[in-house]
């Protein structure tokens, strides 16, 4: 090869390379398309946790009938303490402490579906409590990924005699105001509120949150009904998103709604009280 030919050569292989601006444009196309991918791709990340949490409760509801259809028709139990599910219950404990899966596996709905997974949602961040003192609790011994996201409507299967006139034992009381498909059973709870395995709602009349659903998926959150069925709600207003108290002053959240609030709050709060007995008046 000759001295033309080589430097003929050369500029071939120099025409095939990139130029610095051409390098610039493709990691400026390369940035954009990732700036609109990567929403995309956290919002289907919500979304199917939205729904892994929804089939969660399905699973949970199919338990809970399974249950009181092997019982003659008696709800599982679902008497808590103020900081903990007792001993004779659906699950044992407090969801702020627990960090095994010992009080879910001896809980009486665990032997028709073994898979303790079902008992947290896959979007819950909150650690377990290491400074959890209230009302004589005891401290979880570490901080770890919460187990147990879910809890049951207070009244359902309770023998509190503090709410006696609300309590219901078997399934056939459930039949009138709200109907079994509007009762509803177990809710994904704040992770602020959740202690034990109850989910307080105070019944209509009362304009105040007793215990707080979740709003994690996307400002709302899920639960399920007494026919079987799953629903997803996205909240209106702000009283169950905005709670300045800390965690560690409380045990349960009580978010009043007398005062300034809005009617997309009383909304959110109705639609809750519709689903317990005794329902909104007709």
């Amino acid at each position: 090869m000759n001295e033309m030919e080589i430097r003929m050569s050369a500029k071939r292989r120099a025409g095939c390379g990139f130029t610095l601006i051409e390098l610039l444009v493709v990691i400026a196309i390369i940035a954009i398309l990732a700036a609109l991918l990567l929403p995309v791709l956290a919002r289907s990340k919500q979304e199917a946790q939205k729904t892994q949490c929804m089939n969660n409760l399905k699973q949970l509801q199919l338990c809970y009938i399974m249950y009181f259809g092997d019982y003659n028709g008696r709800l599982v139990p679902n008497d808590a303490t103020s900081t903990a599910e007792d001993g004779d219950s659906w699950m044992m404990g407090n969801a702020r402490t627990m960090v095994t899966t010992s009080n879910i596996v001896h809980g009486y709905l665990y032997p028709y579906n073994k898979s303790a997974g079902i008992y947290v949602c896959p979007a819950e961040t909150a650690l377990t409590d290491i400074n959890y003192t209230a009302n004589g609790g005891t401290p979880a011994p570490q901080a770890v990924p919460r187990l147990l996201t879910y809890s049951i409507d207070y009244n359902l299967g309770s023998t509190n005699p503090n709410y006696a006139q609300y309590n219901i034992a078997f399934d056939r009381q459930i039949n009138k105001n709200p109907s079994p498909a509007q009762h509803s059973v177990f809710w994904h709870e704040d992770a602020r509120s959740i202690d034990n395995g109850s989910f307080g709602i105070w019944p209509y009349g009362n304009e105040e949150w007793w215990n707080l659903p979740t709003s994690v998926h996307d400002r709302g959150g899920c639960m399920s009904f007494f026919d079987g069925h799953v629903e997803y709600w996205k909240w209106k207003g702000q009283a169950v998103l905005d709670i300045s108290v800390p965690m560690s002053d409380y045990y349960t959240v009580e978010v009043e709604l007398t005062g300034s609030t809005t009617s997309a709050d009383k909304t959110d709060l109705f639609r809750t009280q519709a689903t317990i007995e005794p329902g909104i008046p007709q």
